[in-house]
């Protein structure tokens, strides 16, 4: 068996006060799986509830909180440590939520994060900023975004792979997406497949799109030869068999929520790569449309050079006005 993925997992805990603990419970069978190292981690910007009784000083309220917080995550770290797992807690005052967490991998190097997922409206793409799409942008370690507590026993991992590099996808993403797919399948005595959607929505102006009706572009013959070729290649040097790999025309986000929901996959493993301008508007970004749309966990993974433009330092504490 080849070595380990992760030996560093760092688990997104939102509300340590909570008896279900998706997360919590993935990782910790990850971790079995890998023999990695938990650190439970909750970021909190308000001290509600507040503690009682309450200190006068804001430095000291925080304090407080922060270790009735750890208490928590040390409560909800106990099992874990009773299997035998290897786990740590920090529960910290800093905000907004994915910059904490990303904060706290340029800090410790975890190897991996996991957090729960939620599905969020179309409208709150445009008007809320979202700590599953901020951590998908900036986080520059793989992020398992939890949405089923259990992880089958022979989980059917589905990697996203995209050869042509199409949206300026730094080459070397796929082998990075494919060796990550690999090594969760090996490591958690799984299956793999691998996916590559040919996007009919780079074949027409972007003025035809919102019209578009299923089907109506196909991409030629030669195009989809040629595109099946170069998957098979990609995965051939990673030893995926050809039968494992499925190639699908049509709009990418479409065509992987509904090929995960037919393939039964409890993984999808995709790459992001931030973008930014007047390109984003009209492309999206598939990672983002993916999470709310499909039932299964999803691996995110950064190119190998990516940076985050999160800062390192957390904000200061402000008095309040006397």
């Amino acid at each position: 068996m080849s070595s380990s993925p992760w030996r560093s997992i760092l688990v997104a805990v939102r509300d340590p006060g909570r008896r279900k603990q998706m997360a919590i419970r993935k990782a910790a069978r990850i971790a079995a799986a890998s023999r990695a190292r938990i650190t439970l981690f909750h970021a909190f910007s308000t001290p509600y509830p507040p503690p009682q009784p309450m200190p006068s000083d804001p430095a000291a309220i925080l304090r407080l909180v922060a270790r009735q917080r750890r208490d928590q995550l040390l409560g909800l770290a106990r099992p874990l440590r009773a299997a035998g797992l290897k786990v740590d807690c920090e529960a910290v005052w800093d905000f907004p939520p994915a910059q904490a967490i990303v904060r706290r991998v340029l800090d410790s190097k975890p190897d991996l994060v996991v957090a729960e997922s939620h599905r969020h409206t179309p409208l709150a793409r445009w008007f809320l900023a979202n700590a599953d799409w901020d951590l998908i942008r900036e986080c520059p370690c793989p992020v398992w975004f939890v949405k089923k507590e259990r992880l089958a026993r022979k989980p059917f991992i589905l990697a996203a792979v995209d050869p042509a590099h199409a949206h300026a996808k730094p080459s070397g993403l796929d082998d990075r997406l494919l060796q990550t797919a690999t090594s969760v399948m090996r490591h958690l005595d799984g299956r793999i497949g691998v996916i590559h959607v040919l996007d009919i929505t780079q074949l027409l102006p972007p003025v035809f799109l919102p019209a578009l009706a299923p089907g109506a572009v196909q991409p030629s013959g030669t195009l989809q030869a040629a595109t099946r070729a170069a998957v098979g290649r990609l995965a051939k040097g990673h030893g995926i068999a050809a039968a494992g790999v499925v190639v699908r025309p049509g709009i990418p986000a479409e065509v992987l929520t509904a090929s995960a929901a037919e393939l039964k996959a409890d993984l999808l493993v995709m790459g992001a790569v931030s973008r930014s301008g007047l390109k984003n508007t009209y492309i999206g970004n598939t990672a983002e449309t993916v999470i709310d749309g499909v039932d299964c966990d999803v691996l995110i993974v950064k190119p190998r050079q990516f940076r985050t433009a999160v800062p390192r330092r957390r904000p200061r504490l402000r008095a309040a006005p006397s």
